[in-house]
């Protein structure tokens, strides 16, 4: 494998995942069903612009329930997290574990060079992946796609 080829190769496109979203107006009992379905631990909060404009974690909504307030009274705009963590895809395996073990964020935005969210990746998946490095000879390699784009 070439370097030009592992400089191109996104472990960060590697453990992303749909980035699956709801609506600022959207009820929480609704966000907690659409983490539910999806069986995910977070989703992405849109404006009426259809802009990205916040998170909202299976803790988030953990906490407002000890805190014993009653979730239906609440929508995703009221409790959602504004400040964004994110990465750009080219980000490597190394930036991605220091920046989890530098913040408490469990996960993170993946950004495309327009600055839009296209995925999210979780400190799990990064520390299982690392902890298979040490083990195991991975070399991951692109797509048949992403080959010919070169």
């Amino acid at each position: 494998m070439s370097a030009n080829t592992e400089e191109k190769f996104s472990i960060v496109k590697a453990g992303s995942r749909d980035v699956i979203t709801c609506h600022v107006n959207d009820s929480i009992p609704k966000v907690a069903k659409i983490m539910v379905d999806n069986w995910i631990s977070s989703v992405f909060v849109k404006d009426d612009n259809n802009k990205v404009v916040g998170i909202i974690t299976d803790g988030v909504i953990f906490r407002l329930v000890a805190k014993e307030k009653d979730p239906r009274l609440y929508k995703a705009g009221d409790v959602m997290v504004t400040d964004i963590i994110t990465v750009t895809e080219d980000a490597s395996i190394d930036e991605l574990r220091s920046l989890f073990e530098k913040t408490k964020v469990k996960r993170v935005g993946v950004v495309d060079k327009n600055g839009e969210i296209v995925g999210v990746i979780n400190k799990k998946w990064v520390n299982q992946f690392k902890k298979y490095t040490r083990y195991y000879d991975i070399q991951l390699q692109p797509k048949a796609s992403e080959k010919s784009a070169e």
